[in-house]
């Protein structure tokens, strides 16, 4: 599947109710990290992507100022 047809899809399931509470998306995004293979070529680079795109649901979740406090954990990593 193209770039195009990626982001197309990615509106197309937002649109009809198919996203993910932030707080699964994290975990989604942190389990592929956990599955990458750090012998791969592009595992620097696709951790990287990754870890980005994570940060962004946190931020956009966490609201001003929440992504900055780190008292702030999301539920299914505390305690």
């Amino acid at each position: 599947m193209n770039q195009t047809d990626v982001v197309l899809k990615i509106v197309e399931m937002a649109k009809v109710g198919g996203a993910l509470p932030p707080e699964s998306a994290i975990a989604h995004v942190a389990a592929l990290i956990a599955e990458l293979d750090v012998h791969s070529d592009s595992y620097e680079r696709d951790m990287e992507r990754l870890v980005k795109i994570g940060a962004t649901i946190w931020d956009l979740h966490s609201g001003p100022g929440g992504a900055y406090d780190p008292t702030w954990i999301p539920t299914f990593i505390r305690p």
